[in-house]
């Protein structure tokens, strides 16, 4: 087939390149179409279930609305995991479903059953609503709403009606998030003791208000040719409008609400607080929608921002402090640098070898062709261009160029050295196919290599599948152009022989002093094969000492640093030692600007109680900054463990949002400690702690209070409550609207709502003394206080309650500095069981991204062993000889033991990236075997004697694998040398490939040749040639 391929695009070369220029022209409009990111789409199929009750404890959120929703949803189809917060007033419950799920069929399915849960849940309680089709790893642009000098309520009035209203109507926008300053609410304060002159109970009040803020319509009145609509009103506008409301009427004398209460414009409540740069502000985070363009959404994003400018009143403005893009870009711009820098590299080694530049340039044309032919495919199959596949087409470089070598010198080599008389295009024929068929056999295997990992489920799946796409892409594109474009261009570029072959003085050189090696080592071939039996052994050791971890980290320019203080401290506290933080934070030269947020946000789907505080710190880019990740973290280190009863931790942005998204913990690690008893929890929770704070290359750790939360229990005396004749309700009511307050309903201005809020004055619900004086109405219209209806005590509570798999978690999250993470790990599994006695029905568990790179792990290897069998089946079909198809898996160790030497030596460690280049590598390292053992058969198909077909074939093969060999090696040494943003995901997997493919040269040249002759000399292969 590939013979035929050949002569067809010999015999319509012109077609050829109107059809290569058909492609260069898609792939130049598929690369400026297709959406560009850092990373493939990793939002997971996640829903969260949103329910609010204001005043609520967190046992009883807990056991009353969490515990029946996430019964409801344990063993839904494609779930794979249920995880729960329950704190104050709120409950969060987050449906994992399985990554093939589409996330609208799993909102279709939550919604489903909520519908039957619903009637369960408290009256109080609102109904469950569901979070944005989006998640943390949406989160791609942040911004703040400052102005010097303005009022906090002012900013967060702009922030929620001027921009967050208008923003979300933004293309590729999903949800916007806004956390601090103050949201303006009307207050009816009311007054005890005109309620009880009046006979007024407080639901009178509210029912008034209630009923009171309607607009109506009394339909239509024709007349003649005319139709008049009736539109009544009668919202509430003002607070007049409250004030002037009618309760009810005594003596012929009406009551308003002026009469039983004071109204107000005031602040709500609030469970946040934002600032920036150590001023007030308002925190505006913007998530994407689902598989959106980042780059275009942010792009959007920034254009509404310049339009609105004119809309926000002096001196109120925005100020960007994280945008993804700039990231995106770096890291795309380093990678596309590095292809260039390899192709240059590329070309210099080719030109070196083959000493022709027509030669030269035809054969490094199938790198940015094929290329140009990867992006229609990818285009075509809705992957994106992102740093990983990027990174695909940058390991496909060498190959790319690799087999493009192989076919131009084999054609090369025909043209110069025939003395037939036989035509260039005759010449041009035979040259290619030659080699064209194992040219075929050797991509076949790298593409075999390579489809299993398209079978990876989970976050590895979605992070390295657009990695195996567009290398398969590009080898595709450089097969084809191999055997099509490079035939066609050979034969119109040579038409003519010199008739006299041209001498390559350093090609001559080189071999000249490989064959006296390569005989010198047939000589010493017990030596040679101990040299490579001690290389494996030495890189099986190294292997032992490697450090694991799950993605290689990213210097994003930014940073997270995560704060909390105990469990009892106030918003109040928290801000303040929050700006002490700023301050420190903003002391030091790299850092642009802070943003912290304290608490959480309004009906926001992320829980953080008001004593936990994050920094988003950006940075100045790394290459403008003498101290990278690692140094600054731990300097800033130094001078945050300076604030007493201050926690922190350091995390990169999208680890954070991904480690939160996938584990529902923040850090690289996260121990979670499961059972029934929150005693019990907390308890084990602070030994394990204790263990793991004497653990080597612990850092941030920070050791989960959830208890301790100081409580005012109020217990009812029902014999009290029956003798005055007094019901619960009654008494419930007034505490909550006491205490609590209760949302009335919303005044309805011109194009934002304010909501009208009901409660008693601050004078009521100052102390536990005022509280038990609250006085309550009984039916004889006696006001009798609280403390002899109830029995007031001071008490201790839980402030969040984690729950997954409906069991009660507690987690102890930390950072690893100074070692990898797979062996801190191992150190901790062994020092918590040896130190710390779980009782029965508890159990420990390792999360956080260490989860993420087990699972990841595990799949690779599964992936390794099938790959290794399909490789050995292909093999075996291209050679038909099993014996030299184990021979050549021989490479596979070898190349190993060279890659892993290569991490051991440059202090990287094994991770995904890194194991992507051990699957890439050995598909690759195959190819050239193949070719080798392929040339050494047809001569001894020929009649010539073992040995001699041995060293003929290696010789007329050396020049082509070691041109192979250092086209591969040079193709991804500008990844591993790069130190821009980006360059790190690469680097250890370039790395791998350098280390590999210098001891493949070893192995190919000298290794292989000695045992092609053994293993054909031991015994004959029944498979082997004749």
């Amino acid at each position: 087939m590939i013979r035929a391929i050949i002569d067809l695009a010999l015999r319509n070369r012109l077609l050829i390149l109107l059809l290569v220029l058909l492609v260069t022209l898609g792939g130049v409009m598929a690369y400026q179409r297709m959406p560009k990111d850092i990373y493939p789409d990793l939002n997971a199929p996640l829903v969260n279930i949103i329910t609010t009750c204001p005043g609520m404890a967190s046992e009883d959120v807990e056991r009353l609305i969490t515990f029946p929703l996430e019964s409801l949803m344990n063993g839904s189809p494609g779930v794979i995991r249920v995880r729960s917060e329950s704190t104050t007033g709120e409950s969060v419950v987050t449906v994992e479903f399985d990554w093939g799920i589409d996330i609208y069929q799993a909102r279709q399915i939550v919604s489903g059953k909520l519908d039957i849960v619903a009637e369960q849940l408290p009256d109080s309680a609102s109904d469950p609503v569901l979070g944005p089709v989006s998640s943390r790893m949406g989160e791609v642009f942040e911004f703040a709403v400052v102005g010097q000098g303005a009022d906090p309520m002012e900013l967060r009035s702009v922030a929620d009606w001027t921009i967050r209203y208008r923003l979300l109507g933004v293309e590729g926008v999903s949800f916007v998030v806004n956390l601090g300053g103050f949201v303006r609410q009307y207050q009816v304060l009311l007054k005890p003791e005109m309620l009880h002159h009046y006979g007024i109970s407080i639901a009178d009040v509210k029912d008034a208000i209630e009923q009171s803020n309607r607009n109506f319509s009394g339909g239509v009145i024709r007349k003649q040719n005319q139709e008049f609509l009736i539109k009544g009103l009668g919202r509430i506008e003002s607070l007049a409008h409250i004030e002037n409301t009618i309760i009810t009427a005594r003596d012929g004398v009406p009551v308003f609400v002026k009469d039983v209460a004071q109204v107000r414009e005031g602040a709500m409540f609030s469970t946040g607080n934002a600032g920036f740069n150590g001023q007030e502000a308002v925190s505006v985070v913007v998530q994407k929608q689902y598989g959106g363009d980042t780059l275009k959404t942010i792009e959007n994003v920034k254009q509404f921002l310049k339009q609105i400018a004119k809309d926000i009143p002096e001196p109120i403005h925005t100020v960007p402090y994280y945008d993804q893009s700039g990231l995106i870009t770096s890291s795309l711009r380093h990678v596309e640098l590095s292809m260039l820098e390899a192709g240059g590299l590329v070309l210099l080694v080719i030109l070196i070898f083959l000493v022709n530049l027509r030669a030269s340039l035809i054969a490094s044309l199938t790198i940015p062709f094929s290329i140009l032919f990867a992006l229609v495919l990818m285009y075509a199959g809705n992957v994106a261009l992102t740093v990983m596949a990027l990174g695909g087409l940058a390991i496909g470089i060498g190959k790319m160029a690799g087999g493009s070598v192989i076919m131009v010198e084999n054609i090369f080599k025909f043209l110069e050295s025939d003395t037939s008389g036989a035509s260039p295009l005759e010449l041009t024929a035979r040259g290619a196919k030659e080699v064209g068929s194992y040219l075929f056999s050797a991509n076949l295997i790298i593409v075999l290599v390579f489809l299993p990992l398209l079978t990876l489920e989970g976050i590895a799946g979605r992070m390295f599948r657009p990695t195996v796409y567009a290398l398969v892409a590009a080898l595709i594109g450089s097969l084809v152009m191999n055997i099509t474009l490079q035939p066609v261009l050979m034969s119109f570029c040579f038409r003519r022989r010199s008739g006299k072959r041209r001498r390559h003085w350093f090609v001559e050189f080189a071999t000249w002093v490989y064959v006296g090696i390569l005989k010198l080592s047939f000589r010493l071939r017990w030596l040679v094969l101990a040299a490579a039996v001690a290389l494996m052994v030495i890189g099986a050791d190294r292997y032992q000492q490697l450090g694991n971890e799950f993605v290689p980290a990213l210097d994003e320019n930014a940073m997270i640093v995560s704060t909390a203080m105990l469990p009892e401290t106030s918003l109040h506290e928290s801000v303040r030692v929050g700006k002490k933080v700023e301050e420190i934070l903003l002391s030091f030269p790299e850092v642009v600007s802070v943003c912290r947020t304290t608490g959480m946000a309004e009906e926001s789907e992320h829980v953080h109680p008001v004593n936990h505080s994050h920094n988003m710190v950006e940075l100045v880019p790394r290459e403008q900054r003498q101290r990278g990740y690692e140094e600054l973290t731990e300097a800033m280190r130094l001078e945050l463990e300076r604030i007493p009863g201050l926690v922190h931790m350091f995390e990169q942005p999208i680890s954070n949002k991904l480690a939160e998204m996938l584990t529902g913990t923040e850090g690289q690690i996260a121990i979670k400690v499961f059972g029934p008893d929150l005693q019990v929890l907390d308890q084990k929770t602070r030994e394990i702690g204790a263990v793991m704070s004497r653990l080597e290359g612990i850092a941030d750790l920070h050791v989960e209070q959830t208890t301790g939360i100081p409580q005012i229990l109020i217990q009812l005396d029902r014999a009290a409550l029956g003798r005055h004749g007094i019901k619960v309700q009654e008494v419930a009511d007034l505490i909550e609207t006491a205490l609590n307050g209760v949302a009335v309903t919303d005044v309805l201005e011109t194009d934002r709502l304010t909501p009208v809020f009901l409660r008693l004055p601050e004078k009521y619900r100052q102390d536990v003394e005022t509280i038990r004086g609250l006085l309550v109405d009984t039916p004889a219209g006696h006001r009798i206080p609280l403390t002899q209806l109830a029995t007031i005590d001071r008490s201790e509570g839980p402030q969040t309650i984690f729950r997954e798999s409906l069991m009660r978690r507690k987690t102890i999250v930390c950072n690893v500095v100074g070692r990898d993470v797979g062996r801190f790990v191992k150190d901790a599994e062994a020092e918590i069981a040896r130190k710390v006695e779980l009782p029965t029905g508890y159990l420990v568990d390792f999360g956080g991204e260490f989860e993420s790179q087990q699972r990841t792990m595990q799949q690779l290897m599964w992936t390794m062993l099938v790959v290794a069998l399909g490789v050995l089946v292909v093999l075996f079909a291209s050679l038909g000889s099993l014996r030299q198809s184990l021979l050549l898996l021989l490479n596979v160790p070898m190349t190993a033991a060279g890659g892993i030497l290569a991490l051991y030596w440059t202090e990287q460690t094994l991770n995904v990236s890194s194991v992507i280049g051990f699957i890439a590598l050995f598909g690759i390292a195959l190819q050239n075997g193949v070719v080798l053992v392929g040339k050494i058969n047809d001569l001894r198909r020929g009649g010539m004697p073992l040995h001699e077909a041995v060293i003929e074939g290696s010789t007329y093969r050396f020049r082509p694998i070691l041109m192979t060999e250092l086209v591969l090696i040079l193709g991804v040494l500008p990844l591993a040398l790069g130190t821009t943003t980006g360059s790190e995901i690469h680097r250890p997997l370039a790395v791998v490939y350098i280390g590999g493919f210098v001891a493949a040269i070893f192995f190919e040249q000298i290794v292989l040749p000695i045992l092609y002759e053994l293993f054909a000399r031991i015994k004959k292969d029944r498979f082997a040639p004749a």
